[in-house]
């Protein structure tokens, strides 16, 4: 069934889904799965339902991020190609940041190149390439994004209701915003993930579909084919160029990316 439809005795997928999920979020709280009758059974559906759930948080949408661009993350999903989910404007954090643990069960830990957009990116005609968005930053933005899935088991619950729950979005800590930063060069720039001092992960821009910039032109198509487009002062999380890691209780987090800068995360 597609957005708002209900079977026979009004009962409505999307709403019922998005409801629970918005309730788990609301509370802080876990749970095993959807309800097997609520359950997105593809890509069209999840996306209607993590509509229904990002409108019922209340929150404006600061941007998008995009999941498994990386071809460690979609091993770590079994899965071969990315998807979206909102950035909500009460889930941005500067660094350094501090969160508190009891707000966070998961706490996965992602090194994510984040690019400000500067003009908006509707459709064209033509799908939107690397080389066409790059106009449109401006400017490039050292992050760590934050997983906090609202399943106890995620890896188990199907790739469609990980979408339906905001792509698994928990908040972005966002280091200082660089404008005059080549985003044609974050292929070659690395990050290195600490964690209470120890490197937990390391990557490079080069694992973001090969670039940032890529991620973010397969983002703008797969908005503009949903009717909407990106807008001048979003911000755009490309997806992580660093292994998933998740953090214990109490931790302290550094995401070093060279001359782009430093993220620092700490939870207690």
């Amino acid at each position: 069934m597609g957005k708002g439809d209900t079977d026979m005795g009004g009962f409505d997928a999307t709403e019922d889904a998005a409801q629970f999920l918005a309730s788990l979020r609301r509370l802080r709280l876990r749970g095993d799965a959807l309800p097997v009758a609520s359950r997105p059974p593809d890509y069209a559906a999840a996306m209607d339902v993590q509509d229904r759930v990002v409108a019922l948080t209340g929150a404006p949408v600061a941007g998008w991020k995009i999941g498994c661009t990386s071809k460690a993350a979609q091993e770590y999903l079994g899965i071969d190609h990315p998807f979206p989910g909102r950035v909500l404007a009460d889930g941005l954090f500067d660094s350094p940041a501090r969160l508190l643990d009891a707000d966070f069960t998961q706490r996965g830990l992602e090194c994510e190149f984040a690019l400000m957009l500067g003009h908006d990116l509707p459709p064209s005609g033509e799908p939107h390439t690397r080389r066409s968005v790059a106009f449109a930053v401006s400017a490039v933005v050292p992050a760590i994004e934050v997983i906090e899935s609202r399943y106890r088991d995620w890896q188990r619950v199907g790739l469609p209701s990980v979408i339906a729950d905001n792509a698994g979005h928990g908040v972005l800590v966002r280091g200082a915003p660089r404008p005059g930063f080549p985003a044609s060069h974050l292929d070659r720039v690395r990050a290195t993930l600490t964690i209470n001092g120890q490197v937990a992960a390391e990557g490079s821009g080069a694992a973001v579909l090969g670039h940032p910039l890529t991620a973010l032109a397969w983002l703008a198509n797969e908005v503009n084919d949903r009717g909407d487009m990106l807008r001048a002062g979003q911000i755009i999380t490309t997806g992580t160029c660093t292994p998933y890691v998740e953090a214990p209780a109490g931790a302290e987090a550094v995401a070093d990316f060279g001359e782009l800068g430093r993220v620092l995360l700490r939870f207690g």
